[in-house]
């Protein structure tokens, strides 16, 4: 009688992450503190502030309930092999913020990712530095969901 094997998650095939959460190597910001931040980018003038900050949703197939308004799509499953080409221009932006469905697997991961390999390239955290959306994508449309300054629903 044969037994079920369990699934092997997609990310085992990679390395973990040293930066994270837990270890506070990483960075946590409520919807709000994004939005603050996210605000102040947009109301700037001088092309060092217009790079303050990026909003990275790694989520792939649940990307179509609605996305931070300027955020980029970069799903996780592609990430860590990609990151070699990403670190350049995402390294460009002061804070780089991850999240996915609820920031509490992908989001945090690449993250994590991101931290590692800013900190193997040298990169300084006043530079730029990960950090992750408290709640992910969730807490953010159920704060911001009906503005349609800071959400984009498709």
């Amino acid at each position: 009688m044969a037994t079920d094997a369990p699934e092997t998650p997609w990310h085992a095939a990679f390395h973990a992450p040293t930066s994270s959460l837990a270890n506070g190597t990483l960075v946590a910001l409520s919807v709000d503190e994004l939005r603050d931040q996210l605000s102040s980018a947009s109301a700037s003038t001088t092309s060092t502030e217009d790079t303050s900050v990026l909003v990275v949703d790694v989520r792939r197939t649940d990307f179509e309930t609605g996305f931070i308004r300027g955020a980029v799509n970069l799903p996780a499953h592609s990430f860590y092999p990609t990151l070699p080409g990403l670190v350049p221009i995402l390294s460009r932006y002061r804070t780089v913020v991850f999240h996915c469905q609820s920031s509490s697997g992908r989001g945090p991961r690449c993250a994590g990712w991101y931290q590692d390999a800013l900190d193997r390239a040298g990169i300084s955290r006043e530079q730029s530095k990960a950090a992750v959306l408290t709640g992910g994508i969730k807490a953010w449309l159920a704060k911001h969901g009906d503005d349609d300054e800071l959400t984009t629903k498709l």
